[in-house]
């Protein structure tokens, strides 16, 4: 249900310049994958924006850095209009175009932003659906050890697409713990994998 909340929300909520066809593809058409890329880019492209407004011409070198990861969380998430600016302007620093830097650096910073509150505000609409559709789940007394199972072996294999769909599969249902799903994503989100199998080891006995 929560990917299906996912992909539903990202079509009825376009954003000029992201692909969300073409981002859902590249994480197996899971919508849920998609989106916790989305919320990093929020989370982490700040800081790569604090080092681009403090370019000078002496670091140039260190802004080509920054603009190219820049680049490469734009395509990431599919916003290939936004990735071609920050790469025009990896191109033109790297030249040494300081020209170019200055009167085009703050026109990407700007674009930049604008994405960032754009998505926010997706992911927040995103986590209203859930929360309030999520009312809507049958009930379970426990998680199906199946599907807790195949949560553990994902974790032991790092295949994050196994972890989503297995954390999709065990969204379908309310539990007495109301928080289990959400930790078990928080966890994963945050790469603590040990904590993740340490819960479903605990289901599963």
């Amino acid at each position: 249900m929560a990917d299906e909340i996912v992909t539903r929300v990202l079509t009825q909520n376009p954003i000029d310049g992201v692909d969300y066809e073409d981002g859902v593809k590249r994480f197996a058409g899971n919508g849920s994958i998609y989106l916790r890329i989305l919320k990093s880019f929020v989370q982490n492209t700040p800081r790569i924006l604090d080092t681009l407004t403090q370019v000078t011409p002496e670091g140039i070198a260190d802004y080509s850095i920054s603009v190219h990861g820049l680049k490469g969380s734009c395509y990431g998430i599919s916003a290939f209009q936004l990735g071609d600016e920050a790469k025009a302007l990896e191109f033109a620093s790297k030249a040494e175009d300081w020209e170019t830097v200055q009167r085009d650096n703050p026109t990407l910073i700007a674009h930049t932003e604008t994405l960032i509150a754009r998505l926010q505000a997706l992911i927040d609409a995103v986590e209203t659906a859930k929360a309030s559709e999520g009312n809507t789940r049958p009930q379970a007394a426990a998680p199906d050890k199946g599907v807790v199972s195949q949560l553990l072996e994902a974790t032991l294999g790092f295949d994050a697409v196994g972890m989503q769909k297995a954390l999709d599969e065990l969204d379908r249902y309310q539990y007495p713990n109301a928080r289990l799903v959400a930790e078990l994503r928080e966890d994963t989100t945050n790469f603590r994998y040990d904590r993740v199998q340490e819960k479903a080891i605990a289901l599963l006995q």
